[in-house]
């Protein structure tokens, strides 16, 4: 490592004092800053996410356009615009050839770029930022030793034991000559616009623009990412470009802002302390078995819709819940045109196709739908099967208390019958068992325990009448 440092020193030691300084890089790694932006109401930004947005060196989002024009309306002070309608042409958006041609070369190799912009060979390397890239190099060095083996690492010091082409000297993929060109075009932006690089990353599914976003952050540039609306990486693929963040240990700082999700769940009275999100649903797959999923989980469920596919999803969400389970919508949030309804699933749908409660305006813009948990106390049919199960079950209990009652007195009854009988037929027991048995139309072992009894109590009232007797006392059991 030493030794290759040392070669780096010796071979660009006579040039280094004749090299212009043109400034200092930070010496600290960049940090990614999660921005949100207003869902609607340009009002909803704070103070900290203008001091982000303006003061970052790139601005990564889904379309640059779109970003564009919001940051310029923010630079305006433009804070009573309610719905932001994005000019097609990028002039107005805020936007220059510059930013246009950045987002083509920005992630381009160092030989696509040298034809690309063959001025980046006439970049000047001052002694400042030579001792800068000589620092990163050797963090990336270190960073890289813990992943390779003995053997590969070998390899790699017989490697830096080469001659080194400045023009061709990387540091986590970036070339020198790259990082001085992006360096001066943030100044430059950060000069005549106000605010750093505008990158479009659409959805974050390029691997490769990921990596370069990261390298720029291991190089000491801080980066902002944005999404058209809302907190990024909630119902986007900005998570990807997170994650590998988190991979490569790259400093993370998260700005609180606003969300649909949170402003729907706060207006619409369901339980908001276990909820499901489910994204965009119209672009899932199998998404009635999805809904019929988590039906068995009594908890708050949230979804995106589509204007073109409010109608279906209420119907479908009708099919699995029922026409009574309740159900919240809104229509662009924090918007002048804000609108927001609840009820049964039903009432939802006929209220969706009355352009006297729903306006064709409202049905063009953004929806948010919450559906209540499936208990009984937002589902009417549940409500109702609950009402029958209890009246069912009192009325078994019902039904079974009057049964032992029943039994109870036939009981006595026959008792009773069986001493009449007994009193009647006192010698032989036999008798009176067949007697009992036709006469009550019981068993043989039924009758014979009823003759016990009999007998028994006959026994007892002797005994009673003897004592009484001796007693002087008078016999009323004597007929």
């Amino acid at each position: 490592m030493i030794r290759y440092a040392t070669r780096l020193v010796r071979q660009f030691s006579s040039k280094i004092d004749e090299i212009l300084e043109i400034g200092q890089m930070s010496q600290n790694k960049g940090t990614l800053t999660i921005c949100p932006t207003p869902i609607g109401n340009f009002q909803d930004w704070s103070v900290r996410q203008n001091l982000t947005i303006f003061g970052v060196d790139i601005i990564a989002c889904q379309d640059i356009n779109t970003t564009g024009f919001f940051i310029k309306n923010i630079r305006n002070k433009d804070g009573d615009i309610q719905q932001m309608i994005v000019p097609e042409d990028f002039k107005e958006c805020d936007l220059d050839e510059d930013d246009i041609q950045i987002q083509d070369i920005i992630f381009k190799s160092t030989n696509q770029l040298k034809e690309k912009l063959p001025e980046l060979n006439k970049e000047f390397i001052t002694s400042t930022d030579f001792k800068f890239y000589k620092q990163k190099k050797l963090e990336e060095l270190k960073e890289q030793q813990g992943k390779l083996s003995q053997k590969q690492k070998d390899i790699q010091e017989e490697q830096q034991e080469e001659e080194i082409n400045l023009s061709e000297f990387e540091v986590y993929g970036l070339s020198a000559p790259l990082m001085m060109y992006l360096r001066n075009k943030v100044a430059q932006a950060k000069k005549q616009k106000g605010r750093g690089l505008i990158v479009g990353c659409i959805n974050f599914n390029d691997e490769n623009k990921i990596d370069r976003l990261i390298a720029m952050m291991k190089m000491g540039l801080n980066i902002a990412l944005v999404c058209n609306s809302g907190t990024p990486a909630i119902s986007d693929n900005g998570f990807k470009f997170v994650n590998k963040c988190i991979e490569k240990n790259v400093q993370i700082e998260v700005l609180p802002g606003a969300s649909a999700i949170s402003v729907a769940l706060s207006a619409c009275g369901f339980p908001a302390d276990n909820f499901t999100f489910l994204g965009v649903f119209s672009i899932q797959e199998s998404n009635k078995d999805i809904l019929t999923l988590y039906k068995k989980q009594p908890s708050t469920i949230v979804l995106f819709e589509s204007s073109n596919r409010i109608h279906q999803t209420i119907l479908k969400i009708e099919e699995i819940f029922g026409e009574n389970q309740q159900v919240w919508i809104g229509f662009d949030l924090t918007k002048q045109n804000e609108k927001k309804i609840r009820g049964k699933c039903r009432e939802i749908y006929e209220q969706l196709t009355d352009p006297k409660v729903v306006t064709p305006s409202q049905l063009k813009g953004e929806i948010t739908i919450i559906i209540s948990p499936y208990t009984v106390q937002y589902n009417e049919d549940l409500r109702a099967q609950q009402i029958l199960q209890e009246e069912k079950k009192n009325g078994n209990r019902d039904s079974n208390k009057d049964e032992q009652e029943q039994r109870l007195v036939k009981k006595v009854e026959c008792l009773h019958l069986a001493r009449v009988f007994g009193d009647k037929i006192k010698d032989n027991d036999n008798d009176l068992n067949e007697i009992l048995q036709k006469s009550l139309m019981i068993s043989k072992q039924k009758a014979s325990q009823l003759v016990q009894k009999i007998r028994e109590q006959q026994k007892n009232e002797e005994n009673i009448n003897k004592i009484r007797e001796s007693l002087g006392v008078e016999n009323r059991f004597q007929k």
